[in-house]
């Protein structure tokens, strides 16, 4: 058996994190499209649903939907990659995407003019991500 990596540590905590982050985020827009208010964002969409056009309601709802089974896919293809570095490469290629997409968030708010510099920290967990799953293809020789 060998010692695991600090790469595959840190794979392990922010594959917990996204678990958790992706089951609330499910549960929230499960929740939000039977108007279920529970949380902070789910007030938001209840407050939205009275303001805003239905469409922008059903379609936030939808890509929190997304975003949630994203990150828990995610953090499920982090752990196994965490337990078995042999299975680093699909997790590679999960925090690239999520790192680009990240990236396009950004410049999509910059050039609507809602750009702050906190959206940056968003960049760290993939891109923390991204470098571990490459050191940890690395480290197994793939």
């Amino acid at each position: 058996m060998s010692k695991s990596s600090g790469s595959q540590l840190y794979i392990k905590i922010i594959s917990i994190l996204n678990i958790i982050g992706g089951a609330l985020f499910l549960l929230i827009g499960v929740l939000a499209i039977f108007g279920k208010n529970v949380v902070g964002d789910a007030a938001l969409i209840e407050q939205a649903r009275d303001t805003t056009a239905p469409a922008a309601v059903t379609a936030f709802i939808i890509a929190l939907i997304l975003s949630g089974a994203f990150s828990l896919f995610s953090g499920i293809i982090g752990m196994r990659a965490a337990n078995d570095p042999k299975k680093a490469g699909p997790l590679l290629t999960l925090s690239v995407i999520s790192l680009c997409v990240g990236i396009v968030g950004i410049v999509a708010a910059t050039i609507g003019g809602g750009f702050k510099v906190e959206s940056l920290i968003k960049l760290v967990p993939p891109a923390l991500m991204t470098w571990c799953a490459n050191n940890v293809k690395k480290q197994s020789g793939l």
